[in-house]
This record gives structure tokens, sequence and C-alpha cells, in this order.
């Protein structure tokens, strides 16, 4: 009988060796496939879940902002939220450049139009602080700050029409008047009378009446004490 030679080990040797270059292959070209952007399918892994992205945190509203919302709405419940704080935010920026309190424009806005954009009075004073057209061509066409900012080709009466517009010119306006008259209750008065017809009273000693300022200062006073809402 011819015994065979067993061969149980030359092949788990073969199989060994066959093993060692699937694993070096895979350690030499494994990396250049991942940065190719290529991998064979045995090889994906699985997708990782995208991270959720936090929501920013949104600051809180100054507390006078926040104030100025409240009285703007209160009067004009019918505008959407989103506008009210736009016109809010315009008092509030166009009173603090002109060193103005914003509650106190807020106060000329309710007497002179109960906040309405589109308000004209039988004289022809437009828009949310009754500014003349005479008046708003005047600021824009001689005060360079308010000229660069506009740069209207033509100013038109229509441009009063927008409470934007008309809030910086009548800001502007009324700090400008108590500037040159030195004292808030005249200012107030010319701004309702126009500054050259109270100077002519004033010069001639005509009488003319307070009440506009009165009204104003009360309605100053009234918003003054309202305590602002929390959001």
């Amino acid at each position: 009988m011819v015994t065979r030679h067993k061969k149980t080990l030359p092949r788990t040797s073969r199989l060994g060796t066959s093993c060692f270059k699937i694993v070096l292959i895979a350690v030499l070209f494994l990396p250049g496939l991942l940065a190719s952007g290529y991998i064979p399918p045995h090889y994906k892994a699985v997708e990782p879940v995208p991270l959720v992205k936090a929501q920013p945190v949104e600051k809180p509203r100054p507390k006078e902002l926040v104030k100025i919302f409240s009285i703007v709405q209160s009067n004009r419940p019918d505008i959407i939220e989103h506008e009210a704080w736009e016109l809010s935010e315009v008092i509030r920026k166009e009173s603090f450049k002109y060193k103005l309190d914003p509650i106190l424009v807020l106060a000329v806005i309710d007497v002179e139009s109960k906040f309405q954009f589109g308000a004209i009075s039988p004289a022809g004073a437009r828009g949310i602080m009754q500014i003349m057209p005479d008046t708003g061509k005047y600021l824009v066409q001689t005060v360079r700050e308010l000229g660069n900012e506009f740069k209207f080709s033509k100013f038109t009466p229509e441009h009063l029409d927008n409470p934007a517009v008309n809030i910086k010119l009548g800001t502007y306006y009324l700090h400008d008047l108590r500037k040159s008259f030195r004292n808030l209750s005249t200012a107030l008065i010319a701004y309702n009378l126009g500054p050259t017809a109270l100077r002519i009273r004033m010069e001639n000693e005509i009488e003319y009446t307070d009440q506009y300022a009165i009204a104003v200062l009360t309605a100053y006073q009234k918003y003054k004490k309202a305590k602002p809402p929390t959001f």
C-alpha cells in the first residue's frame, strides 16, 4: 500500500498567504479609494445622521422699543406686527438721532394724525406727522443729511405718505424748532402754526393759542405713564 502524504499543512499555508494578501491590498488601496470618493459596495458604511442645527436665540428687544411698539399697535391694531415693529424702530432711531424723547414724537403723531399714514389736513399737511409739502421739500433740499439719505430726483407731496419718510422729516423739523425757539412748548406751537407765522405774532405781540402744545404734552404724559407690555 502506497502511503499518501498529507496536504493539509500546505493548503492551510496557501490559505493563510491569500488572506494576508487580501488584507495587505485593503490596507494599501482602501485609503486611496476613500479619498477618491469611491468605496466598493461591501466597504460602504452607514451614512451618519445629519445633526439638527440649533435655532438661533433671538435677542430681547430694548424696553423702550417694546413700549413704542405697544403704543403704535394700540393705535393701529390693523397693521401687521412686522410693519408695526419697523415703524417703531424708525421712531426710536430718529428720536435718538435728534435727542428727542420718542414718546414725545408718538404724542405729536397721536395729535396730528392718530397714526394714519395717508392723513391729509384741510390745509394740505400730509402723513403721519402732518408735514406741509413745502416744508418737506425745503427740508430735503436744504438739509444735507436728509437730501443725502432720500436722494429724490423730484420731491412730490406723495412722498410724505410714506411713514418712514414722514417721521424722518418730522423728527428733524421738531428738533430744529426746539433748537431755534429754545423752549419745547413754543417749538410745538411753531410746529403747528408754522415758525414764520409764530415769529410774526410774537414780534407784533399778537395773541396765539397754546392749545396744540397742551394737547401734545397731555398725550405725552399719558404715554409716559403707560407700562410697556412683556413679550
